[in-house]
């Protein structure tokens, strides 16, 4: 569905979320709104995929996720790159368990949540 995730009405009817590269554009309080927003439209075990360039706790590896961070600040405003361990977070608030995270081509990987 295409829209803006803040205003559009959500669907409720989807197993699974998908959000590729939204995360880094958003400031950390419009992220937990975004995964509180999309907690609310689906039934328990739904799935959710998150898609962006997570980094590690000290938001230095992957070095290309952490060199482009700033780059997400500057030209969005408010976004950056966000650790593996601010996703759980985020996730953990709004009725998400992170089921886990995998490795994709270059320096993006896979967060995968179940609504709970």
């Amino acid at each position: 569905m295409e829209g803006d995730v803040f205003k559009a009405r959500l669907p409720g009817d989807h197993d699974v979320l998908l959000l590729a590269n939204i995360v880094h554009v958003l400031s950390a309080s419009h992220n937990l709104e975004l995964m509180r927003r999309t907690r609310a439209t689906v039934q328990a075990s739904a799935r959710l995929l998150l898609v962006d360039l997570w980094t590690d706790s000290t938001h230095s590896e992957p070095p290309a996720a952490a060199l482009m961070s700033g780059q997400f600040l500057l030209m969005g405003g408010e976004g950056q790159t966000y650790s593996e361990q601010e996703a759980d977070e985020w996730l953990g608030q709004t009725g998400w368990r992170k089921l886990e995270r995998k490795p994709l081509p270059g320096s993006a990987s896979l967060i995968v949540a179940e609504a709970i």
